[in-house]
Protein backbone atom coordinates (compact mmCIF):
# COMPACT_ATOMS: atom_id res chain seq x y z
CA UNK A 1 0.00 0.00 0.00
CA UNK A 2 1.57 3.33 -1.00
CA UNK A 3 2.63 5.93 1.65
CA UNK A 4 0.04 9.20 2.28
CA UNK A 5 1.46 12.14 0.77
CA UNK A 6 1.44 13.69 3.93
CA UNK A 7 3.53 11.03 5.74
CA UNK A 8 5.91 10.84 3.22
CA UNK A 9 6.26 14.56 3.66
CA UNK A 10 7.17 14.33 7.16
CA UNK A 11 9.59 11.82 6.99
CA UNK A 12 11.24 14.10 4.78
CA UNK A 13 11.24 16.92 6.75
CA UNK A 14 12.59 14.23 9.73
CA UNK A 15 15.22 13.54 7.39
CA UNK A 16 16.42 16.66 7.00
CA UNK A 17 16.44 17.77 10.21
CA UNK A 18 18.53 15.16 11.32
CA UNK A 19 21.24 15.75 8.97
CA UNK A 20 21.04 19.56 9.87
CA UNK A 21 21.39 18.61 14.04
CA UNK A 22 24.59 16.08 12.53
CA UNK A 23 26.00 19.25 11.33
CA UNK A 24 25.42 21.59 13.60
CA UNK A 25 26.78 19.14 16.05
CA UNK A 26 30.04 18.92 14.08
CA UNK A 27 30.54 22.20 13.82
CA UNK A 28 30.14 22.78 17.28
CA UNK A 29 32.89 20.06 17.77
CA UNK A 30 35.50 21.78 15.66
CA UNK A 31 34.51 25.40 17.25
CA UNK A 32 35.41 23.31 20.72
CA UNK A 33 38.13 22.08 19.00
CA UNK A 34 40.11 25.20 17.60
CA UNK A 35 39.40 27.07 21.02
CA UNK A 36 41.06 24.53 22.92
CA UNK A 37 43.96 24.64 20.43
CA UNK A 38 44.08 28.38 20.95
CA UNK A 39 43.96 28.31 24.42
CA UNK A 40 47.12 25.99 24.24
CA UNK A 41 48.72 28.34 21.65
CA UNK A 42 48.33 31.19 24.00
CA UNK A 43 50.69 29.76 26.25
CA UNK A 44 54.24 29.61 26.29
CA UNK A 45 57.29 27.63 27.33
CA UNK A 46 59.75 29.99 26.90
CA UNK A 47 61.92 31.24 30.56
CA UNK A 48 60.84 34.92 30.16
CA UNK A 49 63.31 35.40 32.78
CA UNK A 50 66.32 34.60 31.25
CA UNK A 51 65.77 35.58 27.67
CA UNK A 52 68.56 37.70 25.96
CA UNK A 53 66.86 38.26 23.03
CA UNK A 54 62.93 38.64 21.96
CA UNK A 55 63.76 36.91 18.64
CA UNK A 56 63.32 33.96 19.54
CA UNK A 57 59.75 34.96 21.34
CA UNK A 58 58.66 36.31 17.94
CA UNK A 59 59.37 33.16 16.18
CA UNK A 60 57.36 30.95 18.52
CA UNK A 61 54.07 33.58 17.99
CA UNK A 62 54.56 32.54 13.72
CA UNK A 63 54.94 29.43 14.20
CA UNK A 64 51.46 29.02 16.54
CA UNK A 65 49.89 31.46 14.43
CA UNK A 66 50.95 29.02 11.66
CA UNK A 67 48.96 26.30 13.05
CA UNK A 68 46.15 28.45 13.33
CA UNK A 69 46.19 30.15 9.66
CA UNK A 70 48.11 28.78 6.55
CA UNK A 71 50.04 31.96 4.98
CA UNK A 72 52.21 32.79 2.18
CA UNK A 73 54.14 35.13 4.33
CA UNK A 74 53.75 36.74 7.58
CA UNK A 75 55.64 39.54 9.71
CA UNK A 76 55.04 41.28 13.53
CA UNK A 77 55.23 45.17 13.73
CA UNK A 78 56.30 45.81 17.06
CA UNK A 79 56.09 49.57 18.42
CA UNK A 80 59.61 51.84 19.35
CA UNK A 81 60.16 54.05 21.77
CA UNK A 82 58.80 57.30 19.81
CA UNK A 83 55.80 55.41 18.60
CA UNK A 84 56.11 54.32 15.34
CA UNK A 85 55.72 50.58 13.96
CA UNK A 86 58.83 48.82 12.93
CA UNK A 87 59.15 45.72 11.28
CA UNK A 88 60.53 43.25 13.85
CA UNK A 89 60.34 39.60 12.01
CA UNK A 90 59.23 38.85 9.02
CA UNK A 91 58.55 35.41 7.85
CA UNK A 92 59.95 34.49 4.52
CA UNK A 93 62.28 37.20 5.26
CA UNK A 94 62.07 38.44 1.36
CA UNK A 95 58.50 39.09 1.51
CA UNK A 96 59.96 41.69 3.86
CA UNK A 97 60.06 44.71 0.92
CA UNK A 98 56.21 43.91 -0.24
CA UNK A 99 54.75 43.61 2.93
CA UNK A 100 56.65 47.27 4.07
CA UNK A 101 55.21 48.30 0.70
CA UNK A 102 51.90 46.64 1.65
CA UNK A 103 51.62 48.16 5.37
CA UNK A 104 52.66 51.60 3.59
CA UNK A 105 49.51 51.93 1.69
CA UNK A 106 46.93 50.66 4.50
CA UNK A 107 48.43 53.51 7.20
CA UNK A 108 47.86 56.21 4.65
CA UNK A 109 44.68 55.06 3.81
CA UNK A 110 43.70 54.27 8.11
CA UNK A 111 43.57 50.78 7.72
CA UNK A 112 45.88 50.11 10.40
CA UNK A 113 44.91 52.65 13.02
CA UNK A 114 41.20 51.18 12.43
CA UNK A 115 42.94 47.82 12.93
CA UNK A 116 44.32 49.68 16.39
CA UNK A 117 41.10 50.58 17.65
CA UNK A 118 38.95 48.15 16.67
CA UNK A 119 41.39 45.14 18.56
CA UNK A 120 40.04 42.52 16.37
CA UNK A 121 40.84 41.05 12.84
CA UNK A 122 41.02 43.54 10.11
CA UNK A 123 40.88 41.83 6.65
CA UNK A 124 42.16 43.92 3.64
CA UNK A 125 42.19 43.26 -0.25
CA UNK A 126 44.29 44.12 -2.85
CA UNK A 127 42.46 44.26 -6.14
CA UNK A 128 46.36 45.21 -7.91
CA UNK A 129 48.07 41.78 -6.94
CA UNK A 130 45.14 39.97 -6.09
CA UNK A 131 46.84 39.00 -2.39
CA UNK A 132 44.17 39.40 0.60
CA UNK A 133 46.15 41.07 4.04
CA UNK A 134 44.89 40.37 7.23
CA UNK A 135 46.15 42.89 10.22
CA UNK A 136 45.46 42.14 14.03
CA UNK A 137 47.16 44.53 16.73
CA UNK A 138 49.14 43.21 19.42
CA UNK A 139 47.77 45.16 22.76
CA UNK A 140 47.58 44.60 26.48
CA UNK A 141 45.92 46.56 29.02
CA UNK A 142 48.75 48.85 28.89
CA UNK A 143 49.98 49.79 25.88
CA UNK A 144 50.01 48.79 22.01
CA UNK A 145 52.71 46.47 21.54
CA UNK A 146 52.91 45.53 17.82
CA UNK A 147 51.15 44.52 15.07
CA UNK A 148 50.44 41.38 13.57
CA UNK A 149 50.34 41.75 9.38
CA UNK A 150 49.79 38.11 7.07
CA UNK A 151 49.46 38.13 3.34
CA UNK A 152 47.51 35.18 1.63
CA UNK A 153 46.92 34.59 -1.75
CA UNK A 154 43.56 33.14 -1.48
CA UNK A 155 40.16 35.25 -0.99
CA UNK A 156 39.55 36.47 2.68
CA UNK A 157 36.20 34.32 2.40
CA UNK A 158 37.98 30.90 2.61
CA UNK A 159 39.17 31.36 6.08
CA UNK A 160 37.04 29.91 8.75
CA UNK A 161 35.45 32.66 11.35
CA UNK A 162 37.16 30.31 13.92
CA UNK A 163 40.39 31.04 12.94
CA UNK A 164 40.09 34.59 12.64
CA UNK A 165 38.91 34.25 16.28
CA UNK A 166 41.22 32.21 17.66
CA UNK A 167 44.16 35.16 16.35
CA UNK A 168 42.04 36.90 19.09
CA UNK A 169 43.23 34.75 21.94
CA UNK A 170 46.57 34.11 20.74
CA UNK A 171 47.70 37.17 19.80
CA UNK A 172 46.88 39.59 23.01
CA UNK A 173 48.81 37.05 24.72
CA UNK A 174 51.74 37.15 22.63
CA UNK A 175 51.54 40.48 23.60
CA UNK A 176 51.77 40.12 27.03
CA UNK A 177 54.25 37.74 26.85
CA UNK A 178 56.40 40.65 25.10
CA UNK A 179 55.80 43.17 28.07
CA UNK A 180 56.53 40.29 30.16
CA UNK A 181 59.83 40.15 28.57
CA UNK A 182 60.57 43.67 28.52
CA UNK A 183 59.93 43.75 32.20
CA UNK A 184 61.99 41.06 33.06
CA UNK A 185 64.99 42.37 30.84
CA UNK A 186 64.73 45.82 32.67
CA UNK A 187 64.13 43.94 36.23
CA UNK A 188 68.03 42.16 35.49
CA UNK A 189 69.36 45.56 34.20
CA UNK A 190 68.05 47.29 37.86
CA UNK A 191 69.16 44.21 40.23
CA UNK A 192 72.82 44.55 37.97
CA UNK A 193 72.88 48.17 39.04
CA UNK A 194 71.85 47.15 42.98
CA UNK A 195 74.81 44.84 43.11
CA UNK A 196 77.28 47.17 42.03
CA UNK A 197 75.65 49.81 44.30
CA UNK A 198 75.66 46.88 47.55
CA UNK A 199 78.97 46.01 46.91
CA UNK A 200 80.12 49.86 47.25
CA UNK A 201 78.32 50.22 50.13
CA UNK A 202 79.57 46.74 52.03
CA UNK A 203 83.07 48.52 51.04
CA UNK A 204 82.70 51.57 52.33
CA UNK A 205 81.35 50.01 55.61
CA UNK A 206 84.06 47.71 55.84
CA UNK A 207 86.76 50.93 55.64
CA UNK A 208 84.61 53.02 58.36
CA UNK A 209 84.68 50.11 60.74
CA UNK A 210 88.66 49.49 60.30
CA UNK A 211 88.87 53.42 61.02
CA UNK A 212 86.51 53.26 64.15
CA UNK A 213 88.20 50.22 65.24
CA UNK A 214 91.83 51.76 64.97
CA UNK A 215 90.65 55.07 66.73
CA UNK A 216 88.74 53.23 69.80
CA UNK A 217 92.26 50.98 69.77
CA UNK A 218 93.89 54.44 70.47
CA UNK A 219 91.43 56.13 73.06
CA UNK A 220 92.00 52.94 75.02
CA UNK A 221 95.76 53.21 75.38
CA UNK A 222 95.45 56.97 75.99
CA UNK A 223 92.74 56.14 78.96
CA UNK A 224 95.33 53.29 80.73
CA UNK A 225 97.79 55.61 80.54
CA UNK A 226 95.80 57.95 82.32
CA UNK A 227 94.56 55.41 84.76
CA UNK A 228 98.07 55.08 86.14
CA UNK A 229 98.88 58.91 86.64
CA UNK A 230 95.60 60.00 88.52
CA UNK A 231 93.44 59.58 91.07
CA UNK A 232 90.20 58.37 91.21
CA UNK A 233 88.59 62.19 91.03
CA UNK A 234 90.88 62.50 87.98
CA UNK A 235 89.77 58.99 87.03
CA UNK A 236 86.25 59.63 86.64
CA UNK A 237 86.81 63.20 84.88
CA UNK A 238 89.31 61.37 82.79
CA UNK A 239 86.94 59.14 81.55
CA UNK A 240 84.21 61.92 80.85
CA UNK A 241 86.81 63.35 79.04
CA UNK A 242 87.26 60.33 76.99
CA UNK A 243 83.78 59.42 75.84
CA UNK A 244 83.06 63.16 74.57
CA UNK A 245 86.31 62.79 72.53
CA UNK A 246 85.23 59.27 71.59
CA UNK A 247 81.68 60.91 70.22
CA UNK A 248 83.66 63.95 68.70
CA UNK A 249 85.69 61.54 67.23
CA UNK A 250 83.31 59.51 65.53
CA UNK A 251 81.00 62.63 64.59
CA UNK A 252 84.10 63.76 62.67
CA UNK A 253 84.48 60.80 61.16
CA UNK A 254 80.89 60.72 60.23
CA UNK A 255 80.94 64.14 58.95
CA UNK A 256 83.84 63.22 56.47
CA UNK A 257 81.77 60.60 55.56
CA UNK A 258 78.96 62.69 54.53
CA UNK A 259 81.10 65.45 52.83
CA UNK A 260 82.58 62.95 50.58
CA UNK A 261 79.00 61.98 49.37
CA UNK A 262 77.42 65.51 49.64
CA UNK A 263 75.52 65.10 52.83
CA UNK A 264 74.66 67.17 55.51
CA UNK A 265 75.21 66.30 59.09
CA UNK A 266 72.75 67.76 62.17
CA UNK A 267 72.61 66.47 65.87
CA UNK A 268 70.29 67.50 68.28
CA UNK A 269 71.12 67.26 72.04
CA UNK A 270 67.18 66.40 73.55
CA UNK A 271 67.91 67.52 77.23
CA UNK A 272 68.81 70.67 76.12
CA UNK A 273 67.22 71.37 72.88
CA UNK A 274 70.24 72.02 70.90
CA UNK A 275 71.00 71.37 67.35
CA UNK A 276 73.74 71.86 65.68
CA UNK A 277 73.91 71.85 61.81
CA UNK A 278 76.76 71.76 59.54
CA UNK A 279 77.84 73.98 57.22
CA UNK A 280 77.22 71.97 54.05
CA UNK A 281 73.72 71.24 56.05
CA UNK A 282 72.81 75.23 56.44
CA UNK A 283 73.82 75.08 52.59
CA UNK A 284 71.60 72.58 51.36
CA UNK A 285 68.68 74.37 54.00
CA UNK A 286 69.55 77.43 52.33
CA UNK A 287 70.67 79.18 55.74
CA UNK A 288 73.09 81.67 56.74
CA UNK A 289 76.59 79.66 56.56
CA UNK A 290 77.49 81.07 60.26
CA UNK A 291 74.11 80.45 62.17
CA UNK A 292 74.77 79.20 65.94
CA UNK A 293 73.81 76.05 66.98
CA UNK A 294 69.48 76.15 67.43
CA UNK A 295 68.36 76.63 71.14
CA UNK A 296 64.83 75.05 71.16
CA UNK A 297 62.78 73.93 68.02
CA UNK A 298 58.91 74.36 67.10
CA UNK A 299 59.88 70.91 65.66
CA UNK A 300 60.54 69.54 69.43
CA UNK A 301 57.68 68.30 71.31
CA UNK A 302 56.81 67.81 74.89
CA UNK A 303 58.79 69.67 77.99
CA UNK A 304 61.49 70.45 74.94
CA UNK A 305 59.30 72.30 72.61
CA UNK A 306 59.75 76.00 72.21
CA UNK A 307 58.00 79.38 70.16
CA UNK A 308 61.03 80.03 68.87
CA UNK A 309 61.60 78.93 65.05
CA UNK A 310 65.16 79.04 63.95
CA UNK A 311 65.76 80.05 60.47
CA UNK A 312 65.94 76.51 58.97
CA UNK A 313 62.92 75.63 60.21
CA UNK A 314 61.09 78.99 58.98
CA UNK A 315 62.19 77.66 55.00
CA UNK A 316 59.98 74.41 55.42
CA UNK A 317 56.45 74.63 53.96
CA UNK A 318 54.02 74.58 56.29
CA UNK A 319 52.58 71.21 55.88
CA UNK A 320 55.55 69.54 55.40
CA UNK A 321 56.90 71.26 58.71
CA UNK A 322 53.84 69.18 60.30
CA UNK A 323 55.01 66.12 58.60
CA UNK A 324 58.43 66.38 59.88
CA UNK A 325 57.11 67.19 63.63
CA UNK A 326 55.16 63.97 63.62
CA UNK A 327 58.31 62.11 62.29
CA UNK A 328 60.04 63.36 65.22
CA UNK A 329 57.70 62.82 67.51
CA UNK A 330 57.77 59.31 66.70
CA UNK A 331 61.48 59.09 67.17
CA UNK A 332 61.00 61.05 70.75
CA UNK A 333 58.26 58.56 71.94
CA UNK A 334 59.65 55.46 70.30
CA UNK A 335 57.58 54.36 68.00
CA UNK A 336 60.44 54.61 65.65
CA UNK A 337 64.00 54.24 66.24
CA UNK A 338 64.47 56.20 62.89
CA UNK A 339 62.89 58.10 59.76
CA UNK A 340 63.34 59.16 56.49
CA UNK A 341 61.21 62.11 55.16
CA UNK A 342 60.77 64.51 51.69
CA UNK A 343 59.82 67.73 52.52
CA UNK A 344 60.68 71.29 50.21
CA UNK A 345 61.96 74.76 51.57
CA UNK A 346 61.85 78.18 50.23
CA UNK A 347 65.65 78.45 48.15
CA UNK A 348 67.26 82.16 48.48
CA UNK A 349 66.16 82.60 44.48
CA UNK A 350 62.91 82.28 45.44
CA UNK A 351 62.42 78.84 44.12
CA UNK A 352 61.15 75.75 45.70
CA UNK A 353 64.20 72.75 46.46
CA UNK A 354 63.47 69.19 47.95
CA UNK A 355 65.42 68.13 51.09
CA UNK A 356 65.71 64.10 51.38
CA UNK A 357 65.83 64.26 55.45
CA UNK A 358 67.49 61.24 57.61
CA UNK A 359 67.21 60.70 61.89
CA UNK A 360 67.54 58.17 64.06
CA UNK A 361 68.22 57.93 68.08
CA UNK A 362 71.62 57.39 68.74
CA UNK A 363 71.53 57.66 72.36
CA UNK A 364 69.84 57.03 75.16
CA UNK A 365 69.60 57.65 79.30
CA UNK A 366 69.43 54.74 81.71
CA UNK A 367 65.83 54.99 81.37
CA UNK A 368 66.23 54.33 77.76
CA UNK A 369 65.14 57.77 76.76
CA UNK A 370 66.49 59.53 73.63
CA UNK A 371 69.09 61.74 74.91
CA UNK A 372 70.48 62.47 71.32
CA UNK A 373 69.16 61.75 67.38
CA UNK A 374 71.48 62.27 64.70
CA UNK A 375 70.75 62.63 61.07
CA UNK A 376 71.68 63.96 57.10
CA UNK A 377 70.08 66.56 54.91
CA UNK A 378 70.47 65.84 51.29
CA UNK A 379 69.39 68.06 48.08
CA UNK A 380 67.49 65.89 45.76
CA UNK A 381 65.95 68.62 44.31
CA UNK A 382 67.29 67.55 40.78
CA UNK A 383 66.39 63.89 41.28
CA UNK A 384 62.71 64.92 41.81
CA UNK A 385 62.50 67.34 38.56
CA UNK A 386 63.62 64.92 36.55
CA UNK A 387 60.78 62.74 37.92
CA UNK A 388 58.09 65.73 37.37
CA UNK A 389 59.73 65.96 33.92
CA UNK A 390 59.29 62.25 32.86
CA UNK A 391 55.81 61.99 34.05
CA UNK A 392 54.91 65.36 32.00
CA UNK A 393 57.16 63.71 29.08
CA UNK A 394 54.98 60.24 29.48
CA UNK A 395 51.68 62.20 29.58
CA UNK A 396 51.79 65.40 27.12
CA UNK A 397 52.64 65.47 23.13
CA UNK A 398 56.09 66.91 22.97
CA UNK A 399 55.81 69.09 20.32
CA UNK A 400 52.71 70.91 21.42
CA UNK A 401 53.10 70.02 25.27
CA UNK A 402 49.08 69.57 25.40
CA UNK A 403 48.20 66.22 27.13
CA UNK A 404 48.42 63.09 24.84
CA UNK A 405 45.94 60.30 23.94
CA UNK A 406 46.82 58.36 27.29
CA UNK A 407 46.20 61.84 29.44
CA UNK A 408 42.95 61.96 27.72
CA UNK A 409 41.70 59.03 28.34
CA UNK A 410 42.07 59.48 31.65
CA UNK A 411 40.69 63.20 31.78
CA UNK A 412 37.53 62.20 30.07
CA UNK A 413 36.53 58.45 31.76
CA UNK A 414 36.57 61.16 35.16
CA UNK A 415 34.44 63.94 33.39
CA UNK A 416 32.18 61.18 32.98
CA UNK A 417 32.30 59.64 36.06
CA UNK A 418 31.93 63.24 38.17
CA UNK A 419 28.95 63.99 35.34
CA UNK A 420 26.78 60.84 36.35
CA UNK A 421 27.50 61.91 39.88
CA UNK A 422 26.63 66.06 39.10
CA UNK A 423 23.75 64.78 36.67
CA UNK A 424 25.36 66.85 34.12
CA UNK A 425 26.43 65.72 30.69
CA UNK A 426 29.85 65.86 29.04
CA UNK A 427 30.66 67.22 25.23
CA UNK A 428 33.38 65.93 23.52
CA UNK A 429 34.71 67.62 20.47
CA UNK A 430 36.96 65.60 17.97
CA UNK A 431 38.64 68.49 15.82
CA UNK A 432 40.68 67.63 12.52
CA UNK A 433 42.26 70.69 10.19
CA UNK A 434 41.17 70.59 6.86
CA UNK A 435 44.00 69.99 4.22
CA UNK A 436 46.59 70.08 6.59
CA UNK A 437 48.50 67.30 4.33
CA UNK A 438 48.37 69.68 1.38
CA UNK A 439 49.88 72.25 3.54
CA UNK A 440 52.48 69.69 4.92
CA UNK A 441 53.43 68.90 0.75
CA UNK A 442 53.56 72.19 -0.29
CA UNK A 443 55.47 74.04 2.56
CA UNK A 444 57.16 71.42 4.89
CA UNK A 445 57.21 69.62 7.86
CA UNK A 446 58.89 72.37 10.02
CA UNK A 447 55.91 74.96 8.97
CA UNK A 448 53.28 72.20 9.81
CA UNK A 449 54.67 71.91 12.69
CA UNK A 450 54.63 75.35 13.86
CA UNK A 451 51.34 75.50 12.16
CA UNK A 452 50.21 72.51 15.31
CA UNK A 453 51.35 75.07 17.88
CA UNK A 454 49.58 77.77 16.57
CA UNK A 455 46.45 75.80 16.09
CA UNK A 456 46.90 74.31 19.99
CA UNK A 457 46.80 77.28 21.37
CA UNK A 458 44.32 78.99 19.35
CA UNK A 459 42.38 76.23 20.54
CA UNK A 460 43.40 76.41 24.58
CA UNK A 461 42.86 80.24 24.74
CA UNK A 462 39.30 79.92 23.77
CA UNK A 463 37.95 76.98 26.15
CA UNK A 464 37.44 77.22 30.13
CA UNK A 465 40.09 76.16 32.70
CA UNK A 466 38.02 73.33 33.52
CA UNK A 467 38.15 71.94 29.98
CA UNK A 468 41.11 69.97 28.24
CA UNK A 469 42.48 70.34 24.74
CA UNK A 470 44.25 67.03 23.81
CA UNK A 471 46.24 66.25 20.89
CA UNK A 472 45.14 62.94 19.95
CA UNK A 473 47.44 62.40 17.01
CA UNK A 474 48.51 63.91 13.49
CA UNK A 475 46.12 66.79 12.97
CA UNK A 476 43.76 65.85 15.54
CA UNK A 477 42.71 67.18 18.05
CA UNK A 478 40.27 66.70 21.32
CA UNK A 479 38.06 68.61 23.49
CA UNK A 480 36.64 67.46 26.76
CA UNK A 481 33.77 70.25 27.97
CA UNK A 482 32.48 68.67 31.29
CA UNK A 483 28.91 69.61 33.11
CA UNK A 484 27.38 70.80 29.97
CA UNK A 485 23.65 70.96 30.34
CA UNK A 486 22.15 71.26 27.03
CA UNK A 487 23.02 71.11 23.23
CA UNK A 488 22.28 74.86 22.51
CA UNK A 489 25.10 75.67 25.22
CA UNK A 490 27.42 73.36 23.14
CA UNK A 491 26.42 74.77 20.10
CA UNK A 492 27.39 78.18 20.96
CA UNK A 493 31.01 76.78 22.14
CA UNK A 494 31.91 75.39 18.73
CA UNK A 495 30.03 78.06 16.98
CA UNK A 496 32.97 80.34 18.95
CA UNK A 497 35.62 78.00 18.59
CA UNK A 498 35.17 77.93 14.68
CA UNK A 499 35.33 81.71 14.83
CA UNK A 500 38.51 81.58 16.30
CA UNK A 501 40.00 80.11 13.04
CA UNK A 502 38.45 83.41 11.28
CA UNK A 503 41.90 85.20 10.96
CA UNK A 504 45.38 83.39 9.24
CA UNK A 505 48.06 82.31 10.87
CA UNK A 506 51.05 84.25 10.09
CA UNK A 507 53.93 81.64 10.25
CA UNK A 508 57.35 82.47 8.29
CA UNK A 509 56.04 85.18 6.06
CA UNK A 510 53.16 83.17 4.56
CA UNK A 511 49.55 83.79 5.53
CA UNK A 512 47.48 80.69 5.86
CA UNK A 513 43.92 80.22 6.15
CA UNK A 514 43.09 77.40 8.41
CA UNK A 515 39.54 75.71 8.56
CA UNK A 516 38.38 72.60 10.76
CA UNK A 517 35.96 70.28 11.21
CA UNK A 518 34.40 69.25 14.06
CA UNK A 519 32.69 65.83 15.34
CA UNK A 520 30.64 66.28 18.75
CA UNK A 521 29.43 63.47 20.86
CA UNK A 522 27.26 64.40 23.70
CA UNK A 523 27.18 61.70 26.86
CA UNK A 524 23.74 60.43 27.58
CA UNK A 525 22.06 56.88 28.09
CA UNK A 526 23.07 55.41 24.80
CA UNK A 527 26.64 56.03 25.43
CA UNK A 528 28.29 53.24 27.26
CA UNK A 529 31.78 54.44 28.21
CA UNK A 530 34.58 57.13 26.65
CA UNK A 531 35.16 54.73 24.07
CA UNK A 532 32.01 54.85 23.01
CA UNK A 533 31.90 58.84 23.45
CA UNK A 534 35.35 59.19 21.42
CA UNK A 535 33.97 56.59 18.55
CA UNK A 536 31.12 58.73 18.08
CA UNK A 537 32.97 62.23 17.97
CA UNK A 538 35.41 60.66 15.68
CA UNK A 539 32.46 59.62 13.05
CA UNK A 540 30.90 62.50 13.58
CA UNK A 541 34.07 64.56 12.27
CA UNK A 542 33.99 62.76 9.36
CA UNK A 543 30.31 63.18 8.47
CA UNK A 544 31.37 66.66 8.69
CA UNK A 545 34.17 66.03 6.20
CA UNK A 546 31.83 64.92 3.93
CA UNK A 547 29.64 68.30 4.30
CA UNK A 548 32.24 70.08 2.66
CA UNK A 549 34.41 70.79 6.13
CA UNK A 550 34.84 73.99 7.63
CA UNK A 551 31.82 72.62 9.61
CA UNK A 552 30.59 70.69 12.91
CA UNK A 553 28.05 67.49 12.48
CA UNK A 554 26.65 66.26 16.06
CA UNK A 555 26.66 62.46 16.26
CA UNK A 556 23.07 62.07 17.15
CA UNK A 557 22.27 63.67 14.00
CA UNK A 558 22.69 60.70 12.29
CA UNK A 559 23.07 56.80 12.72
CA UNK A 560 26.50 55.62 13.04
CA UNK A 561 28.21 52.72 11.18
CA UNK A 562 31.22 50.81 11.75
CA UNK A 563 31.95 50.10 7.72
CA UNK A 564 32.69 54.10 7.44
CA UNK A 565 35.53 54.55 10.06
CA UNK A 566 37.21 51.80 8.05
CA UNK A 567 37.18 53.74 4.64
CA UNK A 568 37.34 57.43 5.54
CA UNK A 569 39.90 58.99 4.23
CA UNK A 570 42.70 60.60 7.09
CA UNK A 571 45.87 62.10 7.09
CA UNK A 572 48.93 60.70 8.70
CA UNK A 573 52.06 62.82 9.81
Amino acid sequence: MPMPPETARQQQRIKILEERNALLWKEKNVGMETLEAATLLSTFDTSLNKLDDPRLLLEQILGRVQQLIAFEACAIYLVDEDSSFYPALCSPVEFLPQIEQKVAQRIEDRTFSWAIKRKKPVVSYFSSSRTTMILHVMTTISRTRGMFVRILNENWEGIADYALASLSLTLPASATALERYELYSNLRKLNLDLSLQMEEIEKSRKELALSRNFLEDQVQIRTRELLKANEEMKIEMTERMRAEEDLMSSEKMLKLALLGVGDGLWIWDVPSGKMDLSSLSLEILGCDAEMPPTEGSILLSGEHSSPHLPQWEELILEEDRLRLKEAIKKCLTGETENYRLEYRVHGKDGTIRWILDRGCVVARDEEGKPTRIAGTHSDITERKTIEVHIHHQATHDFLTGLPNRYLFSDRLAHALLLSRRRNTGVALFFVDIDDFKAINDRWGHDLGDQLLRGVADRISSSIREMDTVCRYGGDEFTIVFPDMIDREEVEGVVRRLMETFREPFIIENHSLHIHISVGIALSGLSTSGSDELLKQADIAMFKAKEKGKNTYVFAEDFEPTGSKKATSPKKVR
